[in-house]
């Protein structure tokens, strides 16, 4: 049985959810470098799960194997209904899988549902509406008819002030968790918060966490955690800490760089990484190379083709993959 780590690393699961792909498909592109900087200090505090939101930016890639094709049909003004295909993919068995889900989007874009499901036996759905001007209702679902770890129920409630975000979370994946983090923005540059986790394993079991971000200028930022959660190889009931600095660096409006150092207690065992993103006009590359054996880089084409490569030299896996994306037309523009 698999447990919901803290707020900032996500749920422990095979993969990531498709409903949250599919999200990002008729989510508005992100604001260019100029604009982030300009708004950089009048902007509203931040979840403290987005707290290291630029690390997580070069780090966090889409590493997959196999071929897969994505193509999104515009059914109406607000409806898209998108496939998937994966062939040579190692996540099933017969090697190929394929989901069909809808994504809703209001004129507003203050109410947005994903579904998605697939021949593998997995059904996700999510569901984000925005409260006023501060709060935001997310709700989430992840069912699997043949691997059980993998269900998870989630509904959040966040709240975000001009000086304070804070939010709370009850989730079921195979024990009940509730949560709570905030996030304090004490200067336009300095940012402190923390969360804590209740889950109801082995009695009560609590994982906590509090970091900090701070901004310099809008070329860096740095970002730091400590956590305390239950060590898993010790019987005692022991509880691991950990301690992780993040920095990331924008070179130019093209080129950021980034590193995260970590280092736990009691066991002494410490990591570091490095990770890349260059973005040309119409493409991005995403690369990244850790002490723990792992070397991966991703490419995307705006246009909608891009490639995936990933070693784990430790755990002897390797994997490469292609995708395709097929999407609709901008609404008033002919077919290319």
């Amino acid at each position: 049985m698999s447990v919901l780590a803290p707020r900032g690393r996500g749920p422990v699961r095979c993969q990531e959810s498709d409903a949250t792909q599919l999200e990002g498909m008729m989510a508005p592109s992100p604001p260019s470098p100029e604009a982030t900087a300009a708004l950089a200090a009048a902007e509203a505090p931040m979840q403290f799960d987005m707290i290291n939101r630029e690390w997580q930016q070069l780090s966090q890639q889409d590493n997959f194997d196999g071929f897969r094709i994505e193509a999104a049909n515009a059914v109406t003004k607000y409806i898209q209904a998108a496939h998937t295909l994966f062939m040579g993919t190692q996540m099933r068995e017969c090697g190929y899988i394929y989901q069909f889900g809808p994504a809703f989007q209001s004129e507003d874009q203050r109410t947005v549902l994903v579904a998605r499901c697939g021949l593998d036996g997995g059904v996700n759905g999510r569901v984000i509406q925005k409260l006023g001007q501060s709060w935001d209702f997310k709700a989430s679902t992840n069912s699997h008819l043949k691997d059980p770890q993998r269900n998870m129920h989630e509904g959040s409630l966040d709240y975000n002030g001009k000086t304070l975000a804070f939010g709370g979370k009850l989730a079921w994946q195979g024990a009940w968790l509730l949560g709570g983090a905030m996030t304090r923005k004490i200067t336009p540059s300095l940012y402190l918060g923390g969360d804590l986790t209740i889950v109801a394993v082995n009695g009560v079991t609590s994982i906590g966490q509090i970091g900090a971000r701070w901004c310099p200028s809008s070329k860096d930022v740095f970002t730091a955690a400590v956590s305390r959660t239950p060590d898993p190889k010790s019987p005692m009931g022991t509880n691991l800490h950990e301690c992780r600095f993040q920095y990331v660096r924008r070179l130019s409006e093209r080129l950021s760089l980034g590193s995260e150092f970590k280092i736990s207690h009691p066991d002494r065992e410490s990591a570091m990484s490095l990770a890349y993103e260059y973005t040309f006009r119409n493409s991005r590359i995403q690369g990244l190379l850790d002490s723990e054996g792992k070397v991966s880089c991703c490419v995307s084409d705006f246009t909608g083709f891009g490639f995936s490569g990933m070693i784990d030299y430790v755990r002897s896996d390797y994997k490469f993959g292609i995708v395709m994306h097929v999407l609709p037309q901008p609404e008033g523009q002919p077919p290319q």
